[in-house]
């Protein structure tokens, strides 16, 4: 065989190799996001934050608002309209504080909706309503949390709203609503319990996963009295696990 044929088919292997490297690269690069779908606009994707920025500690104010939250709530469940209207400012208060922090996180845009919504329901004395806009609020303000990789915030604010649908079926004494949000209630616990089990607040967690075990057996016979006694246990012991992770 010639040098000259030799030649040619090292120069053909060459370009086939060079063509399929250069076919691969395209294949591994992400495609281009359409601007248009079929039933219009794709979903707008806020950037990633900095890496850094995923594991600082989350803003104590998103601390406070799950604590003002049982507040207000508190007062939209007994009907205690002053004590719902001095909860609904203060949590004005603290979210306005919140996003000049966080900025244009997932779940800013949706907590500001729910919360002009709340802010109606509360001050049109609507419990039905301002209780759900408040779980719709705080779901958001969880969504917000979960941007802190570091943080049990967003579990710590979603059984905290579990514990919020608990209660509220418990007072209206609705035992079939109360039953299926007490079981959604012990699942919720149980998938949050591993990332708020530290040694500095094992005993709260401990007590914690009792609670929801005797909130559940008590909301099943339908004894009102010792649902509300569980549901302040929990007030105390979640009460305490948010504390504990304030600021860290």
């Amino acid at each position: 065989m010639s040098k000259q044929h030799n030649w040619k088919i090292g120069w053909v292997a060459l370009l086939v190799l060079s063509l399929f490297a250069l076919s691969a690269c395209g294949m591994v690069q992400p495609a281009k996001k359409p601007e248009v779908g079929p039933a219009g606009k794709p979903v707008e994707a806020k950037p990633n934050p900095p890496v850094m920025e995923r594991f600082r500690p989350a803003p104590t104010q998103l601390y406070d608002l799950e604590a003002i939250a049982g507040s207000l709530f508190e007062g939209i469940n007994k009907g205690n309209w002053p004590q719902a209207e001095s909860g609904i400012a203060n949590l004005q208060t603290t979210w306005e504080q919140t996003k000049q922090i966080v900025g244009e996180k997932k779940g800013v845009k949706d907590a500001d909706e729910a919360i002009a919504g709340l802010t109606a329901s509360v001050m049109g004395k609507k419990a039905v309503s301002a209780y759900e806009d408040l779980t719709k609020f705080m779901s958001s303000v969880s969504d917000v949390g979960k941007s802190y990789k570091l943080s049990p915030i967003a579990d710590i604010i979603t059984v905290g709203n579990a514990i919020r649908n608990v209660s509220f079926y418990v007072q209206d004494r609705n035992w079939n609503k109360a039953a299926s949000k007490a079981k959604d209630l012990e699942n919720t616990w149980n998938q949050a319990k591993p990332s708020v089990e530290q040694v500095g607040v094992l005993g709260s967690t401990t007590t914690t996963h009792s609670y929801v075990k005797q909130l559940k057996d008590s909301v099943d016979a339908e004894s009102q009295g010792a649902a509300e006694e569980h549901i302040a246990n929990l007030n105390e012991s979640m009460g305490l696990i948010r504390e504990y992770y304030r600021g860290k």
